[in-house]
């Protein structure tokens, strides 16, 4: 396939420069993102990237970049991803939210009850059915299982959630 995936982080974005442009020959950027096909352009990276679980085998991967920015605290539509492709590479561009702390930026204080909207969301699913699975709660909010791990665990380290019984079977708790 020859190149190589380029990854550059700045202050405000991180850029994804991967070989290959689009697998027929169009630019992304002409292209409306919903409409784009569900195909895997570079298959070495989409397995290893699936295997992170950062995205599924299938190749949804632009929608899911949109929807997991769209998830994050303080977005806004400026800050929606950039995708852009040349017959040659492809390129996405994912900005960061201004009033977003840098990795090791907080001050260690876990019991700060601010909620993300996401967050706040699996917190009424929980409502709605307190047996309700984390998978189905990443169908439901089109996010990853992962993405869902997290956050419950956040929200039980923030002691507004409690799990009793197995990881299928149990039930939750808000407290």
């Amino acid at each position: 396939m020859g190149g190589e995936v380029h990854l550059d982080i700045y202050d405000d974005r991180l850029t994804v420069t991967s070989p290959g442009g689009m697998y027929n020959g169009m630019l992304i950027q002409n292209l409306n993102i919903a409409d784009v096909t569900s195909e895997r352009r570079n298959p070495i990276l989409a397995n290893v990237m699936a295997q992170l679980d950062y995205m599924e085998k299938r190749g949804s991967g632009l929608t899911r970049i949109c929807n997991e920015t769209k998830a994050l605290e303080g977005y806004k539509d400026e800050l929606k991803p950039v995708f852009k492709s040349t017959p040659t590479q492809f390129q996405t561009i994912i900005f960061a939210s201004s009033d977003t702390p840098n990795v090791g930026d907080h001050d260690g204080d876990v019991s700060e009850t601010k909620l993300s909207e996401r967050q706040q969301k699996i917190l009424n699913l929980i409502k709605e059915s307190l047996t309700i699975t984390g998978k189905q709660m990443s169908e439901t909010l089109s996010v990853s299982q992962r993405t869902i791990e997290r956050d419950l665990s956040a929200l039980q380290k923030k002691g507004v959630l409690k799990h009793e019984g197995k990881d299928n079977d149990g039930v939750w708790t808000i407290l």
